[in-house]
């Protein structure tokens, strides 16, 4: 019986045990779905730096609290005490406890990367020399209550400095230095297609930086966003080419794809579209675009989407057993797309998104982990050459920047509009946008003026067949009378 009890209470007390390592483990844990960045990776590992183990770390507690455990049960029952336990029996060297402190090391891991990850600080500490010639060159912009709103790039010794607009109030913003001067800071000009804004600051001893020693991005280069530190705030690669987000800019054909044996096919044809009225149907096989093989939708689809709307373009397809040759006049993505796609809903899964983070006319996609606030700030490459500006975060492994060539073009646009033109962009954006609404109505009028001529020619095919039976009928009726008449004769 005393042999049950104790086994009772030695499962009890690895029941305790589990509970304790929960409770320890809880807030580890829950750091799993937490966004770690550089800044809190350096507060972390600056804050001190402990010589022991995390197992050791993990039996020091464990022993605390079975030290205190020790005053409420004895190593024997004692039949003559009332309110006394029985004796906890543990063994740390029991494999069950390795299990366990092999998961509470596991848990204790996720608070910071590892180092064979990217954004571990020994990684960052490589990047130190590239970044350091740009933290002079990188600024804060914060609101009235002292709450960053994004990074500004320097880009003259005038006082002149670009940053991500949308992220802006119209006013009450101040612009802080590495070397901790601040100034107000005004909005001069904005680019809404690029989401650019720039702004001037009253500050002497600016150092910009160099749009001159602009070069292309290979795919797979190592990158790294400047901050107001020493060490990067994100680093990473170059994942796709500088390509064209905006919407609008990009053309449209309007049909559904798939793979199938016999080729790219057909499964759906928007109404109103460039191939709708081109006389594309569901089932149809593509076979070439103005002349070049179409192997896969994604083929297909990019070779449609590097076109602007309104191009003509040629489709050869098959239906049937018949081969046809179809020309279609594309429309507007911006206008077109939505009825296809809708949101990803896991694309915030690694973090906040930047609101503004579509519709660019020209961006380099990369992925750097930063936080909305952080955009508006120089990447660099590891030749310390500025690559462009982090314009927005994307979803969860793709941010954009805006390439410096890019850039220079639109600080040179917007250095040169007085106040009275700061509003052309936006203008011209609403513009755009109207003439694709255009486009829907009367893609869709088309439709139904089509379908009111089919309707008449029914109509008319009806209305003759109802005068030719009526005619028949009376002339059998005519028949019937005239063979009455014989009979009575």
């Amino acid at each position: 019986m005393k042999k049950i009890i104790k086994e009772n209470v030695s499962l009890s007390a690895m029941v305790i045990v589990c509970a304790l390592a929960l409770i320890i483990c809880g807030p580890f844990s829950n750091a799993e779905t937490k966004n770690y960045y550089v800044s809190d990776e350096q507060a972390e590992e600056e804050s001190g730096n402990d010589s022991k183990s995390l197992i050791e770390k993990f039996g020091d507690q464990i022993g605390r609290f079975f030290d205190k455990a020790q005053e409420l049960w004895v190593d024997e029952p004692d039949e003559g005490a009332q309110g006394k336990g029985f004796g906890l029996d543990l063994d740390l060297n029991d494999p069950r406890m390795a299990d366990l402190m092999q998961f509470y090391q596991a848990q204790l891991e996720k608070r910071r990367p590892s180092r064979n990850e990217k954004d571990h600080r020994s990684v960052f500490a490589e990047y130190k020399p590239v970044v350091e010639p740009y933290v002079l060159s990188t600024a804060r912009i914060l609101n009235r209550k002292n709450k960053q709103l994004s990074l500004a790039t320097i880009v003259s010794h005038g006082g002149l400095l670009v940053t991500k607009a949308s992220e802006l109030p119209r006013e009450g913003i101040f612009c802080e230095l590495s070397d901790g001067r601040r100034a107000e800071a005004k909005i001069l000009s904005t680019d809404s297609r690029w989401d650019i804004a720039l702004i001037k600051v009253e500050l002497l001893g600016l150092k910009p930086v160099d749009l001159d020693g602009t070069k292309r991005v290979e795919l797979g280069t190592f990158l790294a966003a400047s901050g107001l530190g020493q060490y990067p705030i994100a680093v990473g690669v170059a994942s796709v080419a500088p390509r064209n987000l905006s919407a609008n800019e990009r053309g449209f054909l309007g049909i559904g794809m798939e793979n199938t044996d016999e080729g790219v096919k057909v499964n759906q044809v928007q109404r109103g579209s460039g191939a709708a009225e081109a006389g594309v149907e569901v089932g149809d096989i593509i076979l070439r675009i103005d002349g070049q093989p179409i192997n896969s939708p994604a083929q297909l689809a990019k070779s449609v989407s590097g076109r602007k709307p309104k191009e003509e373009i040629k489709i050869l397809l098959r239906r049937g057993d018949d081969e046809k040759d179809l020309k279609a006049i594309l429309g507007s993505r911006g206008q077109s797309v939505p009825q296809f796609r809708g949101s990803d809903p896991s694309a915030q899964f690694g973090g906040p998104l930047s609101d503004n983070r579509k519709d660019f006319p020209n961006a380099l996609q990369h992925d750097l982990t930063l936080r909305p606030n952080e955009c508006g700030g120089p990447l660099i490459d590891l030749d310390g050459k500025l690559v462009g500006v982090n314009i927005a975060r994307g979803g969860r492994v793709k941010s954009y920047a805006i390439p410096t060539a890019d850039l220079k073009d639109v600080i040179s646009k917007l250095s040169n509009e007085g106040p009275g033109n700061a509003n052309v962009d936006d203008l011209e954006k609403k513009l755009e946008s109207l003439n694709g609404e255009i486009n829907v109505i009367e893609g869709s009028l088309n439709d139904i003026r089509k379908s009111r001529e089919e309707a008449l020619k029914v109509l008319e095919e009806y209305e003759d067949k109802l005068r030719s039976i009526k005619k028949i009928r009376e002339e059998t009726r005519g028949a019937i009378e005239k063979a009455k008449s014989s009979g009575k004769e």
